[in-house]
């Protein structure tokens, strides 16, 4: 077996393949890294594991030798634009969280991804019959949960703007108001801690990372549940 340069959901990603240059599927997914000697292994669904277009790719790097150079330029992500320095995550510990729903309502799951001093951490978890943002609550509950040191600096970065507005922007809760509670109340327990906005399926590996972990638990539930008893 060998990696591979492949497309997924709009990054780049190394892919397994056979020697004859075929993805290895088992049970519809693939095995993945994000980097090629990155010893963690990953999975992604074969549907979503696409070619690199060649042809693209030599018009971008065309376009970039023509372009002059002046200088080096500075580039921040689309929150540190927003937010600023306050974003800063030198030292802090990274978590990255996602709800899924098969349905609305329907089977939910949640994945969540924590960074810190070179260590991460997975989870991955079935919820049972939610909707989508009961799932993207319990991810953000399930995340600050899991950091035992509440001292620490903790920036969070979720896909949901619902999330992100009943927890930190005042918005009004019309649903959810316990869930909501408890995760405020979790919230409160930390001395340096910020929720940020990611968007969603825009190449961002973490992000598609924790929405992996998500529908993973769910699909993993419905196999389970399809074994003859």
């Amino acid at each position: 077996m060998r990696w591979v340069r492949k497309m997924f959901r709009g990054g780049k990603v190394w892919a397994e393949v056979d020697e004859d240059g075929r993805l290895v599927v088992d049970h519809g997914v693939v095995r993945i890294r994000y980097q090629e000697q990155d010893e963690r292994g990953y999975s992604a669904r074969a549907t979503d594991i696409t070619d690199i277009d060649e042809s693209k790719l030599r018009k971008k790097v065309a376009r970039a030798a023509a372009t002059p150079r002046k200088g080096p330029v500075a580039r921040r992500s689309e929150s540190q634009k927003r937010t600023g320095e306050k974003t800063a995550t030198r030292g802090a510990i990274v978590i990255y969280t996602d709800g899924a729903c098969y349905g609305n309502p329907g089977p939910s799951g949640i994945g969540v991804l924590l960074e810190w001093n070179g260590r991460s951490r997975e989870i991955s978890r079935y919820l049972g019959e939610g909707t989508n943002n009961t799932a993207e609550l319990s991810a953000i509950l399930e995340a600050l949960r899991a950091v035992k040191k509440k001292s620490y600096s903790v920036r969070l970065y979720t896909d949901s703007s619902y999330a992100i507005g009943v927890l930190s922007m005042g918005w009004k809760v019309r649903q959810n108001r316990e869930l909501v509670d408890r995760v405020q109340r979790e919230m409160a327990g930390f001395k340096d801690l910020e929720l940020l906005k990611v968007k969603g399926h825009a190449g961002d590996p973490r992000n598609e990372r924790v929405d992996l972990l998500a529908r993973d638990a769910i699909d993993h539930r419905r196999r389970e549940d399809d074994q003859p008893s």
